[in-house]
């Protein structure tokens, strides 16, 4: 073969993985969403932790206060550039269990840079004190709209 078929087979090759990549992640992504979703209903305890420090260990009752009544309502990708809009480490870390098993974890992020929210952003964020958060699915790199549950959380137990 010619050189220039050589290249042509290898841009193809780099192609067909790249849309295989693509592909395999947004398959990961819908299961995760769908396993949060279809078990929902059965989470039964709630951590929430700054740094390694559990502030609060729910379960039962005292969990169903706290846990997200419609998780994942509102999902959108959060970019590298917005993500430098945040705190680089999290404010607190929320751990959603299921049978005492984690089901999915979330980081609440402080804004650092409040000029550079986008509306979207900006009515995903909400404030307790005098500080903005946004709830943040590390795993998917997905900012998450929050609820009444997670700024009552955070303004029950934060520091």
């Amino acid at each position: 073969m010619t050189k220039r078929r050589w290249r042509l087979v290898i841009f193809a090759a780099v192609l067909l993985i790249g849309a295989f990549i693509m592909q395999y992640r947004e398959k990961n992504e819908d299961e995760a969403i769908s396993l949060i979703l279809d078990h929902a209903t059965e989470i039964d305890a709630i951590e929430l932790l700054q740094g390694d420090q559990s502030l609060l260990q729910a379960t039962g009752d005292e969990a169903k206060d706290f846990i997200e009544k419609h998780p994942l309502s509102h999902v959108r990708d959060l970019s590298k550039k917005e993500r430098t809009i945040f705190e680089e480490e999290p404010a607190y870390h929320i751990v959603y269990k299921m049978k005492e098993k984690p089901l999915y974890e979330v980081e609440i992020l402080e804004v650092a840079i409040r000029s550079e929210l986008d509306e979207e952003l900006q009515q995903m964020v909400f404030t307790v004190g005098d500080t903005q958060y946004l709830v943040y699915w590390a795993n998917e790199k997905k900012a998450l709209e929050q609820s009444t549950n997670t700024q009552r959380l955070l303004e029950q137990f934060g520091q």
